[in-house]
């Protein structure tokens, strides 16, 4: 974890890292401002506007360039809890650009920024809380951001709490979900646990149902291999129905899965890969797993791939040829009885 934490200290001190905002349409608004702002103006008047001016001068949007005109934007604009205006402040300190780096500064504006409710800024908040920039380091804290967070499928904060829970470093206390996961790590392997207590927050067994806890631990079972729980995480980042649809985030679970012989993964990752309008469509590897999946006996898969054949160029359909006969190399894509 101590890793773990310098990495999260030197993200934020990337410049790259973290993107100033406009407000919302604040992009489509008129040309920006070319001579410096009238403060005493934009002070009585539109703090958002003076924000996306603070914006263009930090980008230098048809505008000269001017780190401190942008500081002083902010700074008016956040006095009048100007939500994004905040939360630049707070890159501003992290980052170093256009004042002194003062990660406690930073923090503090961010916390404005979050209890705003703003997502980005409660996950900066969890991630300074775990490695200690800007806070003494406190994992309850840290806990207690991410999950504000990552309640709004902000796949980076469920991240962050899969990484404290597998640590053992804190669970919200006083909880059903940590008195049986202290339970269930005292009979069962961490990743089988974690797994087990995915299906439990899923299916409310003695709780609320939780999809957002589900996600967690079932990330904590996935990261150290546990097949059955990538599957169930990419099955919930699958469902394109609902919020949680997350089409990259479910190719990487499933993918996991897959190449672990889970049939059933194998073929959602075809049908995944094979939906018009998906982000990740390619029917080259839609059909390779599809295949697998029909050699697994799993039902409409063989109809599913043979349907795809009338979509694809020669060159794809041979590429998915190859393409299979290369991912046969790997180790327990099959049960050798179906190869």
């Amino acid at each position: 974890m101590a890793q773990e934490a310098e990495n999260l200290c030197q993200y934020l001190e990337t410049d790259s890292a973290l993107e100033f905002r406009k407000t919302a349409g604040g992009g489509q608004k008129g040309a920006p401002r070319t001579q410096s702002p009238d403060f005493a103006e934009d002070e009585a008047g539109n703090a958002a506007a003076l924000n996306d001016i603070g914006v263009d001068h930090v980008n230098g949007h048809n505008v000269a360039r001017n780190l401190t005109t942008a500081f002083n934007c902010f700074f008016i604009a956040a006095r009048q809890s100007q939500l994004e205006a905040q939360f630049n402040l707070g890159i501003m300190y992290a980052t170093g650009r256009g004042v002194k780096r003062n990660y406690q500064t930073a923090a503090a504006w961010f916390k404005k920024a979050a209890e705003q409710g703003d997502t980005e800024a409660q996950y900066l908040l969890g991630t300074m809380c775990e490695s200690g920039c800007g806070f003494q380091q406190n994992y309850a804290s840290a806990v207690k951001w991410y999950l504000l967070a990552a309640a709004k499928w902000y796949i980076p904060a469920q991240e962050g709490l899969a990484r404290i829970y597998a640590a053992g470093l804190a669970i919200p206390p006083n909880t059903v979900e940590a008195s049986r996961w202290h339970h269930l790590a005292t009979v069962h392997p961490p990743a089988e646990a974690a797994y087990l207590l995915g299906m439990e927050c899923s299916k409310g067994k003695g709780m609320a149902p939780d999809k957002v806890a589900a996600a967690v631990w079932w990330r904590v079972a996935a990261s150290q291999g546990h097949v059955a729980a990538a599957y169930n995480l990419g099955a919930l980042y699958d469902n394109r129905s609902v919020a949680t649809s997350r089409p990259a985030e479910a190719l990487k679970w499933y993918q996991l899965a897959a190449t672990n012989g889970h049939a059933q993964a194998q073929y959602d990752l075809g049908v995944l890969y094979s939906t018009p309008g998906s982000e990740v469509r390619d029917l080259v590897q839609a059909y390779a797993w599809l295949d697998f999946a029909a050699r697994q006996g799993v039902e409409k898969a063989e109809e599913k791939r043979d349907s795809l054949v009338k979509e694809m160029t020669r060159p794809q359909f041979y590429a998915a040829q190859r393409l299979k006969r290369d991912m046969l190399q790997i180790k327990g894509i099959l049960p050798r009885q179906a190869q």
